[in-house]
C-alpha cells in the first residue's frame, strides 16, 4: 500500500515538473496537476497537502538522485582526472532524464517555504562541495584556494546552462560533456602557467 502510494506521489510529482516548468510555479494551480495526474482535485490532496508540498517533492527528489549518481560515478574513479570527467559527463546526463525537474529547480525554488528552501539549498551546497573538492584534488597546489572556487562555479556554469539546450539538438549530452571537458581542462593549462611564473 506504502510503495503504491510512493509511485502515484512520484507520477504526480512528474506531472507537476513538466507543468511548473513549462508554465511557472505560480502559474500552475493544483487543478492543473490533479488533471495532469488524472485525479479529482480532492484526490490530489490525499497525496499531497499544498503546491509547495508537490514543488518540495519534485526537487528534494531531484537533488537526492543527483547527488546519489554523483557520488556513484566519482567512487568509480581513482585517476584525478577522470574524476573530473566522470563529474561533468554524470551532470550532463542528467539533463535528457531530468530535464524538467532540472528546470524548475533553477526557476522555481524560492517559491518553497524557509524551511523546504534551506532543505533544498543545503543538497546544493554539498554538489558544489564534491565538485569543489574534485576540482582541488586535480589541480592540485598548482591552483589557489579562491581559483578552484571561481572555476567551481564557472564548470557549474557551464553545466547548467544545458537546461536551455534542446535534446533533438544534433550534439548529444556525450558531445557536450566531452567539449565542456576539453573546454575546462585545456584552457586551465594557461591559468597553471601563470599560476607557476608568479612563483
Amino acid at each position: 500500500m506504502k510503495e503504491d502510494k510512493n509511485k502515484r506521489r512520484s507520477n504526480i510529482a512528474k506531472m507537476g515538473a513538466k507543468l511548473f516548468s513549462k508554465k511557472g510555479f505560480a502559474e500552475t494551480s493544483m487543478d492543473d496537476i490533479a488533471a495532469a495526474a488524472k485525479l479529482s482535485k480532492g484526490g490530489i490532496y490525499h497525496y499531497f497537502s499544498s503546491k509547495a508540498e508537490v514543488l518540495y517533492f519534485i526537487l528534494d527528489n531531484f537533488m537526492d538522485v543527483v547527488l546519489e549518481q554523483l557520488r556513484e560515478a566519482l567512487n568509480k574513479k581513482d585517476n584525478k582526472l577522470e574524476r573530473v570527467r566522470g563529474l561533468i559527463f554524470c551532470h550532463i546526463n542528467h539533463y535528457p532524464k531530468y530535464l524538467a525537474e532540472a528546470k524548475t529547480l533553477f526557476h522555481e525554488v524560492q517559491n518553497l517555504p524557509p524551511k523546504y528552501y534551506k532543505n533544498i539549498i543545503a543538497k546544493e551546497r554539498e554538489y558544489n562541495h564534491i565538485t569543489h573538492n574534485v576540482l582541488a584534488e586535480y589541480f592540485g597546489p598548482s591552483m589557489k584556494r579562491n581559483q578552484v572556487t571561481a572555476m567551481t562555479f564557472v564548470l557549474l556554469g557551464m553545466c547548467n546552462s544545458i537546461y536551455a539546450y534542446n535534446p533533438e539538438n544534433p550534439v548529444s549530452p556525450k558531445q557536450m560533456s566531452q567539449m565542456i571537458f576539453d573546454i575546462l581542462v585545456d584552457g586551465i593549462c594557461g591559468i597553471q602557467e601563470k599560476n607557476r611564473g608568479e612563483k
